[in-house]
């Protein structure tokens, strides 16, 4: 392999393409004697013959087709990859992001800075909102992707999903409230008597805390609050008496500073994949699938949650 030369694939490829040692030398703006010479030493290196020589012209030997077969899907691959990186600082796309608030606040961003470096010319417009209205703009051809939780079959029928994590539902307050101090260990229907901010009706969030606090007995209550939004979440679980329901990633930093505390609450049904989105069909250009690339291999290893260690929860 190290003896190959790049020439001598070219100069193959395009005597096999065309049966004739002078026509391939005409397109390569070479001479024949170059590109026999070429087609020699590839023979030589390869230790086979690759051409039947004759008046009829160059014909490809059995090893001939085998080589020309893997040679030209290489090059194909090959002018992709180099086309590809020539038009990387020159690409002009718009770029339409549809994300759930915690994936704008804790992860995105620095994905997009990364691929603003690459694709400078290009624009990204990212959309925040309920995974519903993200997928209605989606269908609508207003959104290229939606990073968002797996709705249901009905909501995704005709839709491409690819899984990259798991995203829990928790229940949280603030490292003032009662249920945050030591040896308080409340239950379901003591949290559900606290106020409570909730997600917004529609959710699928919302929608799965519903399902779990049916399949545990109790009825979703008249919540006091309901938001998405980061912002107005984070403040409301460190400045108020809240019991908060919100996706764990939401609230990572402030419970890593020690400002917010998850409660010892558990259960199958409030954990959901989270993936990419999109739309069938939908016309792709290179910044597109660059930046698709980058959410897919940064998103499945990204720590977008902190992990519950639930046997030592369960202890609790």
């Amino acid at each position: 392999m190290s003896r190959l030369r790049f020439r001598q694939v070219r100069c193959f490829l395009e005597v096999a393409q065309r049966g004739s040692f002078m026509a391939a030398a005409e397109v390569l703006g070479l001479t024949q004697p170059a590109v026999s010479r070429s087609i020699r030493e590839l023979e030589a290196t390869l230790d086979v013959s690759l051409f039947d020589r004759s008046q009829r012209g160059a014909i490809l030997t059995a090893h001939g087709r085998k080589l020309f077969d893997a040679a030209e899907a290489a090059m194909a691959l090959l002018t992709e990859g180099l086309q590809a990186t020539q038009d990387m600082g020159y690409s002009r796309e718009l770029l339409r992001v549809g994300a759930l608030p915690n994936v704008c606040g804790l992860t995105l961003p620095k994905i997009v800075e990364d691929f603003q470096t690459l694709y400078p010319r290009s624009t990204v417009r990212v959309i925040s909102g309920a995974n519903s209205d993200l997928l209605a703009r989606l269908r609508q051809g207003g959104l290229d992707v939606v990073i968002g939780r797996l709705a249901d079959s009905n909501a995704m029928h005709g839709l491409s999903f690819q899984h990259l994590y798991d995203e829990s539902i928790v229940f949280a307050v603030g490292a003032d409230h009662p249920f945050a101090q030591g040896g308080a260990t409340p239950d379901l229907g003591a949290l559900l008597r606290e106020p409570m901010l909730a997600p917004i009706p529609g959710t699928i969030i919302r929608q799965e805390l519903e399902r779990f606090l049916f399949r545990s007995g109790f009825v979703a209550p008249d919540f006091a609050l309901e938001s998405i939004d980061a912002g107005f979440v984070n403040k409301t679980i460190r400045a108020s008496a809240h019991v908060v329901v919100t996706v764990e990633a939401l609230v990572a930093d402030a419970r890593a500073a020690g400002h917010v505390v998850i409660l010892p609450i558990h259960d199958p049904a409030l954990k959901g994949p989270v993936g990419l989105t999109t739309l069938p069909g939908s016309p792709e250009g290179p910044a597109l699938r660059m930046l698709m690339g980058m959410l897919r291999e940064r998103l499945s290893r990204a720590p977008l949650h902190t992990n519950i260690d639930m046997e030592e929860a369960n202890k609790e």
